[in-house]
């Protein structure tokens, strides 16, 4: 493992000489993306910088802590009086050793998080962030003068941007499962204790083991049709059934009964009566 880690120490360093990352104004936590209209640039949107693609969920957790909290500290403030952005460091380093002795600690527990990636911190890179964060410690003893350098000097955001160089490395030689020294053409394999816990892979990337669960398209009133049907032996086919809907059941028209010709009950024929007085006129023309 040491020499994966040495091979990727060393990659880290030449990358940051080959970018030209001016590592004291930089931004390590924001960075500015230009908005296009009609194929032209029309203004800028100011973004939080991704995190490399590959990196387990511990170190992209670990790096973003980090950059944040090196910008908050060295570039967390801007004054129209002053030209330059300056964090909480510059403000506490205001008060004479106290104040120097206090920024100190702050960037030596900056260390200390980096330091908890998987696999741990190259000796070298460890080494050169000790150095800047001794070099403010002392810049910041002079009076007056080492207070406005320290502004300017940045030990945090130096040292987020070693932490981003080297974990940007780490994540292409993860996703290539070897790394190849520059200088030599060597090629080793990359150890399982850079990558992290077993799982804890491709958080960037969106890649997880997740167990799919398809939800079956037979419902309990499609499935009652198709075993009916398998039942009374009849073809079923790549059959779908609509969902059964409750039984309507017929209307009847009711006819009210047809009164019979002449008045009373149905099925009963009545006569009606004659007059006697119509009788009365024949018998007296006998």
């Amino acid at each position: 493992m040491n020499v994966a880690i040495k091979i990727l120490e060393k990659k880290a360093l030449k990358k940051l000489g080959k970018d030209k990352t001016n590592t004291n104004s930089e931004n390590p936590y924001l960075e500015k993306v230009p908005v296009y209209k009609n194929g032209k640039i029309a203004k800028y949107k100011t973004q939080e910088r991704p995190i490399p693609q590959g990196l387990s969920k511990n170190d992209a957790k670990i790096l973003r802590k980090v950059r944040r909290r090196a910008y908050r500290w060295d570039m967390g403030f801007s004054c129209c009086c002053i030209p330059v952005r300056f964090g909480w460091a510059a403000i506490i380093g205001l008060l004479p050793v106290i104040g120097d002795f206090a920024d100190f600690l702050m960037a030596l527990a900056l260390i200390k998080k980096a330091s908890k990636v998987d696999g741990g911190l190259p000796k070298r890179l460890y080494g050169m962030m000790f150095t800047n964060i001794m070099l403010d410690l002392a810049i910041g003893f002079i009076p007056l003068i080492g207070d406005i350098a320290d502004v300017f000097y940045r030990a945090n955001t130096k040292n987020a941007w070693l932490l981003d160089a080297y974990l940007t490395e780490k994540a292409k030689a993860l996703q290539a499962g070897v790394v190849q020294d520059p200088d030599t053409g060597s090629i080793v394999e990359v150890p399982d204790e850079l990558a992290g816990a077993e799982g804890d892979r491709d958080v960037e990337t969106g890649i997880t083991n997740r167990t799919v669960t398809t939800p079956s398209l037979a419902t309990p009133a499609a499935v009652t049709p198709a075993r009916s049907a398998r039942q009374a032996g009849g073809p079923t086919g790549n059959m779908t059934a609509a969902p059964q809907s409750a039984p309507v059941a017929p209307v009847r028209t009711l006819t009210p009964p047809r009164a019979p010709i002449g008045g009373g009950l149905p099925g009963r024929q009545i006569t009606p009566k004659q007059d006697p007085r119509d009788n009365r006129g024949q018998g007296g023309r006998r």
